[in-house]
């Protein structure tokens, strides 16, 4: 957790003084295409900074006003952060359009050439770094902070080959072509963009409707129990499964063929839940056994007729 939480002051930084240096250019250049690239820099900080807050905030156990921990504050954040950048996105494409229609902008490439080579090293370095770590920690939060960096990358690629083309254009005395390239670039940048952002809320707001985990997560949790199952006899089992960001939430329901002792179902109990966990650090798992399972029905949410009447 504490090497979570350095890294995103480290990014916080950096990320910040890139947006700041962005807006600056984009300003003294007239480049809607850099202004995107500054914007999106100053908002990934804010945002970085929040997520620091959340990181602490996951990090909780549970109490009297969150009794099941505060594992939904991560995809409630990714949600919130997304739909910001896709607004951004959307003001950013109707300037743009509006640019193109009233003849295009000149723009001073010569401003933004420097700065945007050294974004371009300084962006992957930072991305590079912070998809290792996200794997490493199995941490969603850096994970969305590395595409963001990977956004950015692609981003300042883009301003860069876009000021090329104006400086060809110039040189080659095609100047009112190269008007439409820079508010072209901005538009392109939402085109593409946007899609993974997109995505990236569906899936968070699945997880804070507790949809199914990903299927390899379902897999997983299927052949810990099946070899458990087939260990000890077991008649039956039932897995239900979600995920909230980094947590995994199982209830486990197994139908034993014979009566076992307490003492030594909480040895197998304990054993699978250690397995469980080896493979996924946020883990919240419930296991329950049973010789009759006719109670199971009550025991999940039902709509049935029966149960709505009376």
């Amino acid at each position: 957790m504490n090497k979570e939480l350095n890294y995103i002051k480290a990014v916080t930084l950096i990320c910040f003084a890139f947006g700041v240096l962005g807006v600056g250019f984009a300003l003294a250049s007239d480049s809607s295409s850099m202004m995107f690239d500054g914007l999106y820099s100053l908002i990934q900080s804010i945002f970085i900074l929040l997520s620091g807050f959340v990181v602490r905030l996951i990090g909780r156990k549970d109490d009297e006003y969150y009794q099941f921990g505060y594992g939904s504050f991560e995809p409630f954040y990714i949600v919130m952060r997304t739909i910001v950048l896709l607004s951004m996105n959307g003001t950013l494409l109707y300037e743009a359009v509006t640019s193109l229609m009233n003849g295009g902008r000149e723009v001073d490439a010569s401003l933004a050439l420097l700065f945007t080579f050294i974004s371009i090293v300084g962006c992957t370095a930072v991305y590079i770094v912070l998809r290792r770590e996200a794997e490493a920690l199995n941490s969603p939060l850096l994970k969305a902070e590395s595409r963001s960096w990977l956004n950015d990358i692609l981003i300042s690629v883009s301003v860069l080959i876009s000021f090329g083309i104006m400086a060809l254009l110039k040189s080659s005395g095609h100047q009112q072509i190269s008007r439409y390239i820079d508010p072209l670039i901005t538009i392109l940048f939402v085109i593409f963009l946007a899609p993974p952002l997109v995505k990236q809320m569906v899936r968070a707001i699945k997880d804070l409707l507790d949809a199914a985990p990903p299927q390899e997560v379902q897999d997983r949790l299927e052949r810990i129990v099946e070899g458990y199952a087939e260990k000890y006899g077991f008649k039956d089992y039932l897995i239900y499964s979600s995920k909230r960001g980094r947590t995994v939430t199982a209830m486990i329901h197994i139908i034993l063929s014979e009566d076992l002792p307490v003492s030594r179902l909480d040895g197998i109990r304990k054993q699978i839940l250690c397995d469980i966990h080896s493979s996924w650090q946020w883990s919240d798992t419930d296991i329950v056994f049973t010789l009759d399972p006719s109670w199971m029905e009550y025991a999940v949410p039902s709509a049935s007729s029966e149960g709505l009447i009376g």
